[in-house]
This record gives C-alpha cells, sequence and structure tokens, in this order.
C-alpha cells in the first residue's frame, strides 16, 4: 500500500515541485508494543449530529474539529487546520443546518486561551471569528436553545456569555468566575447548571440570569479544585456534582440542583488517582456521566473508569490507567439514539463500550492528532521516523506502521545515525533501535544536562556529543555498552547544535548559546584543535549552523529569526534572511546532493527554501496546517526519488514532501516478486516497482533462465535447487540505483516439498495431517492428498 501511495504521488509532481505536502500519521491508531495502553491524540470534547446517529463531532486540543460519517469508526479532518496557531476546547452543531458550527478556541484541559468563538457555515471548511463582545476567552462548552438556532449560552474561563443573533455579538450574563462545566436539564432547556473550579450556578431563563446553589454542598470538604455536572433524562430533575477535591466528592440534587445530598466522600478510597491510594491531577483531568436510561448508573473518570450502580453512594473500579482505556480523561459522551453506545474522552483518543464499561474498543482510526515533542528520520532509511509526543510515549514509523514503544510523556530530542539499522539517540544518553523493536541502552558518554548530536555522512562509525564540553566517539556504531568517548573540546557553554560538514568527517561546527561558532577542522586527530568565531547575531533564543561541503567552505547560521551565509568557513558572515517572517528559526537542512546550494528552514508557523539561483526564500509549506506549530525539521535524502523532507507537529502529526527539484534525483529501485518458493521447473514472475521515472533496467539472477534480463518486468525459470539473490539496476536521466535481495529465491528439491502449499482450494480449513476427501458444495469435485508437491487432484 504504501509503494502505491508514493507512485501516486509522483504522477501529481510538476517539473520543479516534488508534490504537494502530505501526513505521514499516525492516521490510523499506532500499534502497541509498550506493554501501557497506547493514544493517538489528545481529545478534549465530542458530540453527536443533532439527528444523524452516524455522524460525530470531536475536538482535539491541538489539530482541530474532526468529522465521523460512521458513529466514530473513522474520522476526517475539516477547514479547522487553516485556522491560526491555537488550541480547541468546544463544538456546538445547529440542529437546523449541520453547516453551521461554532468552536471554541483555546485549551479547556491546561486552562489555556486562545482567539475566542469562530463560526463556519460549510460544515467546517471555512472559519471566521463570532467573538464580538466575547473577546478571545475560552469557551469550554457551547451549547445552542433548542427552539432558537440563533440562541447560544457560553461558558468560558472568564463568566458566561449569550449570543441572541448567530453569534454575531456575545453579551456577558454571569461576569467572572473560570467554568469548568455546563448542562441543561434534559426536558427544560430553560433550567441550566454550570461549575467553576469550586461553585455551582443555576439559571431558570436560558442563561440570562445566574444564581449561586450553596445548599448541601459543604459537605465533606464542600466543591474545590475543579467540578463537573452530570444530567439523566430517565429522572431529569436529578443533577450530580462532582469534584475533584479530596480523591473525588459527589453531590446529587432531586430537585434541579435546588439542594444537594453528598453522596460519597471517603479521601481514603481515592477516585481520582493512579490508584485507590491517590496521586490524582486536579482538574485537568475528570469528568462524571450518568446513564440516560437509569439515573443511578453514574461513570466516573480520571485516570481510572469508575461506576456506580446506586446512585453514587459506591464505586466498583472498571480499569486500570495503564491498561484497556488511556488515562487523563476529559468527557463522557452517551448516544442519544442509543444509550448504551458510550464514549470516554482522553489524552489518548477516544474509546466506546456498550456493555457498561465491561469491554472497550478504541475509535480514534484517522484521528491526526498526535502532539510531537520531537522528532528525527533516519537520513538514510526511506520510512524511518521516531516522536516523542505528549502523553502517548515514544511512537516510531517503520515501513509504512506507526508503532508505540513506551507510554507516557516523551519529550526527548533525538537523532538518527548513518549506520542505517535503525539506531536512534536521545539527549539523556540512551539508543534504541527502533527499527528492531528493541531496548534502550545507554551509550555512556560522559557529559551533563540534555546532549546534542552529530553524526558524519562520510564515516557511519563517527559521532560527537555533548551539552557543553564535546565528546567523541570514533565506534559509534558499537553495542551501546562498547561506545567509547574522548573529551575534545571542553566547555562551559551549552550547545545550541551540531554539525559536520558533508564530505569531510574530519570538519565540525559548533554554536552555543552564547554568541559563539567554533569551528574544528581535525576532529579526528590526537588534539582537535577548535577555533572560536564571533556569531553574526544573538544566539539566545535559538540557533542553528549548516555546513555545506569541506571544500566549498560554505556554512549556513540561524540566529534567532534571521539567517545568515559565510563563503570563509565562518570567519565573515552576510544577512541571507530577505524576507523571512520574524519567526525563530528551528531548523536549516542542506540537501548534500543538490549542485546549487539547496537549503530548507523552518519556523513555528512554516517551511522555506532558497538556493544560489533565487533572491529570496520562497515559502515551500503551501498546504501545512496552520493550526498546529512545527516543532522539527528533518529530511530523508540519498539523492533519490523517494528523498524527503519532513515537519513534526505538536497536534498535527508527521507530514512530509519531496525535494524542491526532485526531477533532478535519482530513481529509487525497489522490486517485487508474485512468489518466493517454487519448484525446479517453475517460473517466478519479477515486477519493478521503482520510483523516479526509470527509462532502463538490468536484472541479475543467479541459478535462473535467463541469468539476466533488460526487460522491465521479466519472467523467470529456475531449474536447480537451491537459494538465489537477485539484483535490480535502475537508470534514469539522472544516473542509476540498484537493490540486492540476498537469499530472495528458494527453489525445494520435491522429496522436501512441504504439504500443503498455497492453492486455491475449495475449503478454507484443511486437517493438520493427512487431508480428507471434501464434497463442500456438492459439484462431485473433491480434493485429495498426495505424497508429491503438486500432486493435487480432483475425483
Amino acid at each position: 500500500m504504501q509503494k502505491i501511495y508514493y507512485l501516486v504521488l509522483m504522477l501529481c509532481c510538476s517539473s520543479m515541485y516534488a508534490q504537494t505536502w502530505q501526513p505521514v500519521g499516525p492516521i490510523q491508531f499506532p500499534v502497541d508494543i509498550s506493554g501501557q495502553i497506547n493514544g493517538i491524540g489528545r481529545t478534549c470534547q465530542l458530540k453527536y449530529h443533532p439527528s444523524n446517529p452516524q455522524k460525530m463531532y470531536a475536538v482535539t486540543a491541538s489539530a482541530g474539529l474532526w468529522i465521523s460519517t460512521d458513529e466514530a469508526t473513522t474520522w476526517n479532518k475539516t477547514g479547522s487546520d487553516n485556522l491560526p496557531a491555537t488550541s480547541c476546547a468546544s463544538i456546538c452543531i445547529s440542529h437546523v443546518n449541520d453547516n453551521v458550527l461554532y468552536i471554541g478556541t483555546g485549551d479547556a484541559n491546561y486552562y489555556g486561551g486562545g482567539y475566542g468563538i469562530w463560526k463556519s457555515t460549510d460544515a467546517g471548511q471555512t472559519w471566521n471569528p463570532s467573538n464580538n463582545g466575547v473577546g478571545n476567552r475560552m469557551a469550554l462548552e457551547i451549547l445552542m436553545n433548542p427552539s432558537d438556532h440563533n440562541t447560544l449560552i457560553a461558558a468560558t474561563d472568564d463568566g458566561i456569555w449569550k449570543t441572541t443573533d448567530g453569534g454575531q455579538n456575545w453579551t456577558v450574563k454571569k461576569a467572572g468566575g473560570q467554568f469548568t462545566d455546563m448542562k441543561m436539564h434534559p426536558n427544560n432547556t430553560f433550567i441550566m447548571y454550570a461549575v467553576t473550579m469550586n461553585e455551582f450556578w443555576r439559571s431558570t431563563d436560558m442563561g440570562d440570569t445566574w444564581m449561586q446553589i450553596t445548599n448541601g454542598l459543604n459537605g465533606g470538604s464542600g466543591l474545590g479544585d475543579g467540578c463537573r455536572i452530570a444530567v439523566s433524562a430517565a429522572s431529569p430533575n436529578v443533577v450530580y456534582v462532582g469534584t475533584v477535591k479530596d480523591e473525588g466528592t459527589i453531590f446529587k440534587s432531586t430537585d434541579m440542583g435546588l439542594n444537594f445530598t453528598l453522596k460519597y466522600h471517603n479521601p481514603a478510597i481515592s477516585l481520582t488517582g493512579y490508584d485507590t491510594n491517590g496521586g490524582g491531577q486536579g482538574n485537568y483531568n475528570f469528568n462524571i456521566g450518568v446513564s440516560p436510561t437509569n439515573a443511578d448508573e453514574v461513570y466516573l473518570c480520571s485516570h481510572n473508569v469508575w461506576k456506580s450502580t446506586d446512585g453514587a453512594v459506591n464505586w466498583t473500579q472498571l480499569t486500570n490507567w495503564w491498561a484497556i482505556v488511556h488515562t487523563d480523561m476529559h468527557q463522557w459522551l452517551f448516544s442519544p439514539f442509543q444509550p448504551t453506545h458510550l464514549f470516554n474522552i482522553n489524552d489518548g483518543g477516544i474509546w466506546f463500550t456498550q456493555d457498561g464499561g465491561q469491554n472497550w474498543s478504541i475509535k480514534s482510526d484517522g484521528l491526526e492528532a498526535t502532539e510531537c515533542y520531537h522528532a528525527a528520520t533516519s537520513p538514510v532509511t526511506p520510512q524511518l521516523v521516531s516522536a516523542g509526543t505528549q502523553d502517548n510515549g515514544e511512537i516510531f514509523w517503520y515501513n509504512g506502521a506507526w508503532k508505540t514503544n513506551r507510554g507516557g510523556d516523551w519529550g526527548s530530542r533525538m537523532w538518527f545515525d548513518y549506520v542505517g539499522t535503525g539506531k536512534v539517540y536521545y539527549d539523556d544518553g540512551e539508543r534504541r533501535n527502533v527499527a528492531a523493536q528493541g531496548s534502550g541502552a545507554n551509550v555512556n558518554i560522559p557529559a551533563n544536562g540534555a546532549l546534542k548530536y552529530a553524526f558524519t555522512v562520510t564515516n557511519p562509525n563517527v559521532g560527537v556529543g555533548g551539552h557543553d564540553s564535546l565528546y567523541l566517539s570514533k565506534n559509534i556504531a558499537n553495542a551501546a555498552a562498547n561506545v567509547s568517548w574522548s573529551l575534545i573540546f571542553p566547555s562551559t557553554e551549552v550547545i545550541r547544535d551540531i554539525n559536520f560538514t558533508t564530505d569531510d568527517s574530519t570538519v565540525i561546527y559548533v554554536i552555543t548559546q552564547d554568541d559563539h561558532i567554533y569551528r574544528c577542522d581535525n576532529i579526528l586527530a590526537t588534539t582537535p584543535n577548535f577555533v572560536q568565531l564571533a556569531t553574526p547575531g544573538g544566539t539566545g533564543a535559538a540557533a542553528r549552523i549548516c555546513p555545506l561541503s569541506a571544500a566549498s567552505q560554505i556554512v549556513y547560521a540561524s540566529c534567532g529569526n534571521k539567517v545568515y551565509r559565510s563563503a570563509d568557513k565562518g570567519v565573515t558572515w552576510s544577512n541571507y534572511s530577505g524576507t523571512l517572517p520574524a519567526v525563530n528559526i528551528i531548523g536549516l537542512l542542506y540537501d548534500r546532493f543538490s549542485t546549487n546550494e539547496a537549503m530548507y528552514l523552518a519556523t513555528a508557523k512554516g517551511v522555506f527554501y532558497r538556493d544560489n539561483s533565487q533572491n529570496d526564500w520562497l515559502n515551500y509549506g503551501s498546504g501545512l496546517p496552520s493550526i498546529a506549530d512545527i516543532r522539527d525539521l528533518m529530511m530523508y535524502n540519498e539523492g533519490n526519488a523517494v528523498s524527503k523532507l519532513r515537519v513534526a507537529y505538536y497536534g498535527r502529526g508527521v507530514w512530509e514532501r519531496g525535494l524542491y527539484n526532485q526531477a533532478a534525483a535519482l530513481p529509487y529501485t525497489q522490486f517485487i516478486a508474485d512468489k518466493q518458493v517454487i519448484c525446479p521447473g517453475s517460473s517466478i514472475q519479477f515486477t519493478d516497482q521503482t520510483q523516479g521515472n526509470a527509462t532502463a533496467w538490468s536484472w541479475n539472477f543467479g541459478g535462473g533462465t535467463p541469468v539476466s534480463s533488460t526487460q522491465q518486468n521479466p519472467i523467470i525459470i529456475y531449474n536447480t535447487p537451491g537459494t538465489y539473490t537477485v539484483s535490480l539496476s535502475a537508470t534514469n536521466v539522472n544516473g542509476s540505483d540498484a537493490e540486492v535481495k540476498y537469499f530472495y529465491v528458494t527453489v525445494v528439491p520435491p522429496a522436501t516439498a512441504q504439504l500443503p502449499m498455497s492453492e486455491g482450494f475449495e475449503g478454507a480449513t484443511f486437517p493438520p495431517q493427512n487431508w480428507t476427501n471434501r464434497n463442500l458444495d456438492g459439484d462431485g469435485l473433491e480434493w485429495t492428498q498426495t505424497a508429491a508437491a503438486g500432486g493435487y487432484a480432483s475425483s
């Protein structure tokens, strides 16, 4: 599937630009190999369409709004990708026209601000501010009057606001208060309930006026630390208020929120912690829900799922935070169409149960909302990316599939070497072979603080690393315990970036946060000599260093939001910023196969390109989401047709695009065979899957007939038992690339052929030993087993 994906994209290339940006993912929910429940992205709110039981809307923290048309089985993005960089907290769908949507921006979990309320009139494809009066306040809930689609009430981080003209103007109805939840009475929508961190409020006139209710809410230690509300159509006058305080405290009203009684308060048995001993995280992750058919069936979530069947008095724990359902939970949602359908929304995505919480399934496929702290891509393996994420551990992409190899927050910076075996180095000194799904081990670099690494192209065994002082390894490819280091540059200046020249493993540049650049031309010498150079700009905020070839003496450096070029190994500099936006530069990369000084840079807001034929930087980020910030710029580049520029987002996962002048790239040679194990005298169809407009092919088939071929898709006969290697060299107008598959074809002697072999039999299952006659469909044909391969017959 992945090969087809690339082929389709190649058809879209123009003569200069290599395809558009495409998401790498995660798109489908990652495969978990960590032993701890994993996730795809932080989700804040989920709602059903007012009348369509299959249509649902999910608001993610950093990836905007997503819509499902199959009750959360798959998800599709909307035009919220084009919003300015912000989090999203809430969604409201018009009950008369579902093209009309309102979204509350800001982070309801971390209680961060945004850009107020925005409105769409085309089902979320385009958005415009709808916040006159309410300003940039974060609306954590927006509810629409069921009788008037122009009347909406918003509970915000600063009061409750109302509009009666479809969001054109908002007026404050409850001044002040950091609200955390708002609900309507199930039958009488004039009655509304809202809570802050430590208060309960009630309205009887559709949110025009509000009264604080305290009757009965001072039981235990009272409200505090964050509150939530639950109501049920089964008993419309029942209101539950839950608070995080004292490890989870629950109050209940039976008179529409006028008076409450304490139902659960036992600080010794935590409902909000990692276990019953406590350890919760406060308002950030907490919610309660109640069944629409039984008001005594109450659910609570924080780290784990709890359930009560007696009106919140007694509780049973249904999940553990490390298993089944992802922790850091934010919402319960019962289907208004199928009351047994219950969703849990959390930092990992969306989970679903239809048996009261006994069994759970993941409903997050297609929800591209991964918040990457940092990421790296292998420079020599096309489909290999590692990323550290918010609350979803370290994930890696290898040969088209995403997997999770550890849980929790993983914020380390990371680097791949040029060895090509899938080894990732982390800023804490750990190394892990993610491609082999190996465990981590420390490479024993004797440095303090968060490390930076650099590896050479021309000598993959050489690497350097350090936090301030710099250390050299000449055997970086060894087993982790056998990697050795030597101190080559003692320093107290914190390193911002390190980089080798692309053609000489002895030349290295270091840029520090103290406005210094250092260059060494003999890094492998017994006593390396570092020359101190002044930087062309301040490096306190951000800095990158990127030399080209040692022979050219050209080096680029970014300092804050400016980029500079030197043609004399960093002695003098010229400002090369052009009309770049005034945003700190976070990545600076050189295409080492270019002949025109091709450079790429990234800021949190976009990607830019420039070569020596251009007078300014070109926006190379067209088509990328703007709602989230880019965290890292990466490149896989072997000078071939699948070389890729990649970015990692905090909120939209990893994206990729071909290099600027992809038309000048070598082919990327690949092939497959229709079978690999055959009997003597059988033939194999070989199929070329080379990318990059190949025009000539040269095959070699040791043991085959013919032994070589220049056809694109030859058919080869193998007569002699044995194991054989196959190679293909493909050529385009720019040159050639080869792929060799060792021990790829096996010709099995007849006496050793194993039965059964793969054939299109009539039955789906066969006995493990001797076959028996079968006549499944009564057509008179029965299969029997014989002793020799190929000896199948019908009778």
